[in-house]
């Protein structure tokens, strides 16, 4: 499998501390998952993120710690990566990035190869031509941007409204691939697809097996007293219904700074472009681990 971490801030702040300082940060979570590694990161007033990869493990490159050290970013998606599907290649290296949009994939599509013919017949052929990869990740990337469009949010020129009916939408989605997964047969477990997908603005993320953490709400900040946010709301327990300062996203936690949560398991996080976050179950999604709320 691999390691994701995303960060999104309302003003742009290193994320050294996550990537290689904290107690789990995420260069250390490489020596488990040392199949190349990836960091795309958005500027302010640029729309393309900068995406950096390279095939080395995380910790012995010393790229990694460079690249870290001197980040600095309102919208960050990093990845550290376990080959289970495709070789290793830069090509199929995460983050996959298409017109804005960049995504990170944590799990395994069982059976894969068999059913790619079904899966590619349910991405929007004008992606087609922009899978150069062989993973089952880069694929479910294009899923998922042609379920995002079928919903009727424009991944051409994104923002406004993030669709009602997009739970049930994705829910449906991630169920239909388990699904075909299964029939295949090639392994009893059920398809792990945990993913993080932004455009440096929304940001989108489905727990569907495996850990994907979330943290709004630290118990200690070196910067608090320099942060040019004002009315922040970084501390004590996480307040319903308004909007951020900061999220973080990781497949583990990696700072004892931060107070995590899971996301529940079948379930999807969105942070909106106004900082307001939305945390609900997949709908249409039976069988395995239970929602809690």
């Amino acid at each position: 499998m691999c390691r994701i971490f995303a960060f999104r801030s309302r003003v742009d702040l290193k994320v050294q501390r996550s990537l290689v300082k904290a107690e789990n940060a995420l260069q250390l979570q490489s020596r488990k998952h040392p199949h190349g590694w990836g960091i795309a990161y958005y500027l302010t007033g640029e729309t393309s993120p900068h995406l950096i990869k390279s095939m080395e493990s995380a910790f012995d490159d010393d790229r990694f710690a460079r690249v870290s050290t001197f980040l600095t970013s309102h919208a960050v998606i990093a990845h550290v990566r376990k080959a289970t599907v495709g070789e290793l290649s830069p090509r199929n290296t995460h983050p996959f990035a298409w017109n804005g949009w960049t995504f990170c994939h944590n799990g395994t599509i069982f059976g894969f190869d068999a059913i790619r013919p079904l899966l590619l017949g349910k991405v929007h052929p004008r992606f087609h031509a922009s899978i150069q990869g062989t993973t089952d990740s880069e694929l479910f990337f294009y899923l998922v941007l042609s379920e995002l469009e079928r919903a009727g949010y424009d991944v051409d020129a994104p923002g406004g409204v993030v669709p009602d009916d997009l739970w049930q939408r994705f829910g449906a989605l991630l169920a239909w691939i388990r699904d075909l997964s299964h029939e295949t047969g090639d392994d009893e477990r059920e398809s792990m697809m945990n993913f993080v997908l932004t455009n440096g603005s929304v940001l989108f993320a489905t727990r569907f097996n495996g850990g994907l953490s979330f943290s709004t709400q630290k118990v200690r900040c070196a910067d608090v007293d320099i942060c040019p946010v004002r009315d922040k709301i970084c501390f004590g327990p996480r307040p319903i219904g308004v909007s951020h300062t900061h999220l973080l996203l990781a497949s583990d936690p990696t700072s004892k700074d931060d107070v995590w949560e899971q996301i529940p398991n079948r379930g999807m996080l969105v942070l909106h472009d106004d900082f307001k976050l939305t945390i609900k179950p997949l709908e249409g999604v039976q069988g395995g681990p239970a929602w809690f709320a």
